[in-house]
């Protein structure tokens, strides 16, 4: 069935304030020792990560590892060291060195830091110093102030450290990620980055929007941000614990009709000859067969669902304690580093509810018992499943409602979902235009050159092609041009698919290589070929003729689609679930198609909007949801803004 899931809205439960679970390695089980962080902010003891690491790593030059939790690949940037000083090398979790400090401190269990470092006997600590971020003892206190660099630090007396309000801002040590010796102080709003002053003088000193960590941390606990976050977090949580609750009860209906069908085959088996044992242990086979393959396929569901559950249930945890027991320094660098990690996150989730099916058996007998050859025939039924949290989407049969519209016009508007906001390319006047996700304006880029076509390079960077023969590299926050390529090819519309561009224009499509835009090979086309479709490799669809399209595959996928009231199909798209959308600019509509070439539909333009009437241009989905955006050619209409529901 065409179908396909949107997340929907739940009610909030309250946040938890029990971190303890913060402090203990999954691995040891142990409060942790020198806490290291991977990437998707899961953390373990050195130790402990290290000696993972060990075992796993087999290969030599393997690009990294995978997280012990949500096996995420942690990419390793030289891979060619030992494995051995990997862990060594991943960035400490101060936050929660600083809980367990907190934590020691409160129950009087703080050892002097300086007594511990020397190997002399643990003094217990009786002051804090804020500028070193370490616990004393009396005596290593009264050195501390004889020392001329330390001599005006503020010391605090631990057993002034009592409410967690009362010490948020003790242990509040946050290390910049590029230089672990600097401490952060400088926030770029640019590129919602914090750094050290050394990165803020190398990567950020063209930005216009840089300021100090204390000006940014102003108010973050209760910003809008933070509390949308909190509640994102624990919305997903609760969604995907509603999903596996879901899933279970799958497993145990799909269990008793399994039970029913075995009961039916011995029922039969009864009144049935001693010639048919061979007949009921081929049946018997097939059924314990399909038990076991998808009994395995539903259990991998529940445990995908586990992993990514765990995983916001964890950046749920530890943003709770940022908010609850962190510094402002520490909240905010955690929502920044939660936030970069949430639309990848986001988009694993969408894959993986998007291939749930309910399973459900059902036994075929056969009534002739003297022309019997089997037993029945078993019927597995595969059917997309009301999900909690989730609302399904007919790919097929869904009508399509415009959400809101762009107010640009002109001739060959371009566009795509960038992360979450919409660039469109404005011909007529030289420019991009970056719209947030409500269609909002946010910035304008004037270019040197005709934009025809855009595609996402990375996720800070866009190409821009131009009828000149020119492909532009621009940055997206803010909009910068980066670099320009000139191409030895015609260019009109543009994709790209692992290091290379596909651009086509007149009568060829031409591959060229991402870094430098020269030209690896020339294919000649039957038509006026103004986009070519590509997002896989060595798959791509285009123009054939006036009439057709033709989807090549080297896999032997390939077809060509043809169709009388299918004019200029110059774009075209393709959905989630591999339907195609092909555009017919003279023909004022969009043929839908299956992943075969099979015609699902015919949508005419006016029954999109019924104010506009022709010249549909470009189509192009928001990956992996049922949203899409629509131009127009010749200022026929403004960006349409839609989803099919």
């Amino acid at each position: 069935m065409a179908t396909s899931i949107n997340l929907v809205e739940e009610e909030i439960t309250p946040i938890n304030e029990d971190f303890s679970e913060l402090l203990t390695c999954t691995i040891c089980e142990e409060t942790f020792k020198q806490p290291k962080y991977l990437p998707c902010l899961h953390t373990f003891c050195e130790s402990c990560i290290s000696t993972y690491i060990v075992s796993t790593v087999k290969e030599q030059n393997q690009e990294g590892f995978k997280c012990p939790i949500c096996h995420r690949l942690v990419h390793i940037g030289d891979s060619t060291e030992n494995p051995e000083t990997w862990a060594k090398n991943l960035p400490g979790n101060h936050f929660v060195v600083s809980m367990i400090d907190r934590k020691a401190m409160k129950k009087a269990e703080k050892f002097c830091d300086a007594c511990t470092s020397k190997g002399v006997s643990e003094e217990e600590a009786t002051s804090w110093c804020m500028g070193c971020e370490e616990a004393y003892c009396d005596t290593c206190e009264t050195n501390h102030k004889t020392f001329k660099v330390s001599r005006n630090h503020k010391i605090v007396p631990i057993e002034n450290i009592i409410e967690d309000v009362s010490c948020s801002n003790v242990c509040a040590f946050v290390a910049c990620d590029e230089h672990p010796d600097k401490t952060i102080e400088i926030y770029c709003k640019d590129h919602s980055q914090s750094c050290c002053t050394v990165c803020a003088t190398i990567h950020h000193r063209k930005c216009e929007h840089v300021v100090t960590i204390d000006t940014a941390v102003s108010g973050v606990k209760l910003s809008t941000h933070a509390q949308e976050l909190t509640k994102k977090l624990v919305k997903r949580s609760k969604t995907i614990e509603d999903i596996i609750k879901n899933r279970n009860q799958n497993t145990t209906h799909f269990k008793n009709e399994i039970d029913i069908v075995l009961v039916e085959i011995a029922n039969m088996r009864k009144r049935l000859n001693d010639k048919l044992d061979k007949m009921e242990n081929e049946i018997r086979e097939e059924v314990n067969s399909t038990r076991q393959q998808h009994l395995h396929r539903l259990s991998e569901d529940s445990t995908e669902l586990s992993v990514l559950k765990n995983t916001f249930d964890h950046w749920k945890n530890i943003f709770e304690a940022c908010l609850s027991q962190g510094s402002d320094i520490q909240c905010l660098v955690k929502m920044e580093e939660i936030s970069r990690r949430m639309p990848q996150f986001e988009n694993d989730l969408f894959k993986v509810v998007k291939e749930i099916k309910d399973l459900s058996v059902e036994f075929e007998a056969t009534n002739t018992v003297s022309n019997i050859e089997c037993l029945g025939r078993l019927h597995l039924n595969e059917t997309r499943p009301s999900l909690p949290g989730f609302k399904a989407i007919n790919f097929h049969t869904g009508q399509i409602k415009v959400i809101f519209t762009i107010d640009i016009k002109g001739s060959c508007i371009s566009g795509i979902f960038f992360n979450d906001d919409i660039i469109i390319t404005d011909y007529n006047r030289n420019r991009i235009v970056c719209h947030d996700i409500t269609g909002k304006l946010k910035e304008v880029l004037d270019i040197p050159t005709d934009p025809t076509d855009i595609c996402k390079v990375n996720d800070r960077t866009v190409a821009v092609s131009s009828y000149a023969r020119k492909i532009c590299i621009v940055n997206v926050k803010p909009l910068t041009l980066v670099k320009t390529l000139d191409i030895n090819a015609p260019v009109w519309g543009l994709c790209l698919v692992e290091d290379e561009f596909i651009t086509t224009y007149d009568n060829s499509i031409s591959w060229l290589t991402a870094a430098t835009g020269a030209k690896i090979k020339e294919l000649p086309t039957s038509a006026d070929t103004r986009f070519v479709t590509c997002y896989k490799k060595n798959e791509y669809i285009y123009r054939n003729v006036d009439h057709s399209i033709k989807f090549e595959s080297a896999l032997g996928k390939g077809f060509e689609y043809k169709h009388s009231n299918l004019s200029d199909p110059y774009n075209q798209e393709i959905d989630e679930e591999g339907n195609m959308y092909v555009v017919g600019y003279s023909s004022n509509n969009i043929h839908q198609l299956t992943p075969t070439g099979q015609l699902i539909r015919i949508i005419p333009v006016s029954d999109i909007d019924s104010t506009i009437t022709g010249c549909p241009w470009v189509m192009r989905f928001k990956r992996n949801t049922n949203r899409f955006l629509l131009t127009f050619h010749a200022s026929a209409g403004p960006v349409l803004v839609c989803e099919i529901e």
